[in-house]
């Protein structure tokens, strides 16, 4: 979960989204059917039950059935164009879905992004894509939110990520 006040507090199009790779990252792997879902929440802290999260309905931003990443170097942004671009409304606190039919190929081939430690836990993960729930952590990724306004948006908050 993004808070309002990390996203500025207003409205805009978000039309990509980018991870900073940890220096600890192999250096790729396939990621199949990957998926970011987009959407807007009332709620000020996520709850474990992922449904329960959203206010109105996700959007689809991304999806790939196989996502290959290779060559990753670690301190430089990962970023994906989305199909199709989300208007964040400037007033509810963001959620982001991330999520892949593991395994990943070759299994040891992971990427970690950078991530930081929050006094809260703001982020909801899941071992399988089709949990219905997870478990809520204070561990969240580093990620970059590009906009149409030519602003990028640096943010640590997500849900359902465990990238």
């Amino acid at each position: 979960m993004v808070d309002a006040s990390d996203m500025g507090n207003e409205p805009v199009e978000i039309v990509a989204i980018g991870y900073m790779p940890s220096e600890y990252s192999d250096k790729g792997g396939s990621y199949h059917e990957f998926s970011m879902l987009l959407g807007h929440t009332d709620l000020s802290a996520p709850t474990k039950i992922f449904d329960d999260n959203w206010s109105g309905t996700p959007v689809e931003v991304f999806s790939d059935p196989e996502v290959e990443l290779l060559g990753v170097v670690g301190g430089e942004w990962i970023i994906f164009e989305l199909d199709q671009s989300f208007q964040y409304n400037g007033t509810s606190n963001l959620l982001y879905e991330l999520s892949w039919d593991g395994p990943i190929d070759p299994l040891y081939e992971r990427i970690y992004a950078m991530s930081w430690e929050d006094d809260i836990s703001s982020s909801v993960v899941a071992v399988y894509p089709d949990s219905s729930s997870g478990y809520l952590s204070t561990v969240v990724p580093n990620l970059l939110f590009i906009t149409t306004q030519d602003l990028e948006t640096v943010t640590f908050g997500s849900i359902k990520t465990s990238f």
